[in-house]
């Protein structure tokens, strides 16, 4: 089951010189579908990029430490696709997404990939532990 779904239409600047979409759209893709499911979640980011919750400054961020992605189908201009959000793994200061790109009209898989979101202290530029509320989000999320 689905926890999230973020539907995009695919833009000129998505794509290269073949009109078939550029390899880090997708991971920016995944990414931007991730903040609109933890906005739809009351975590919004404020201007100097820390987490609000619930209209709570959490004096911390999320900075991507790593990612990976496979495309099975090239896609292309104008082409309607949809992100799939699902939670994988929670830890102390990571949070392991999964992502499936497919065509919003046939449901076809075009890509899937992962990000880690690793928690980082706004004071000290350091990871540190998710706070309670937004660690238990993301375990409400796997199930």
């Amino acid at each position: 089951m689905t926890m999230h779904v973020e539907r995009f239409r695919i833009g000129f600047q998505d794509t290269d010189s073949t009109a078939r979409v550029y390899f880090t759209s997708y991971v920016r893709w995944f990414d931007i579908a991730f903040i609109e499911y933890l906005r739809r979640n009351n975590v919004v980011f404020d201007s100097v990029g820390g987490l609000v919750q619930n209209g709570e400054r959490l004096d911390k961020t999320l900075v991507i430490g790593e990612y990976g992605c496979r495309i099975m189908k090239p896609s292309k201009y104008d082409d309607l696709v949809e992100v799939h959000v699902n939670i994988r793994e929670t830890t102390n200061k990571v949070v392991t997404v999964d992502f499936v790109l497919k065509d919003a009209g046939d449901g076809e898989e075009l890509a899937s990939g992962w990000i880690k979101y690793v928690c980082v202290s706004l004071e000290n530029k350091r990871s540190a532990e998710f706070p309670k509320m937004l660690k238990e989000m993301f375990e409400r999320g796997r199930r």
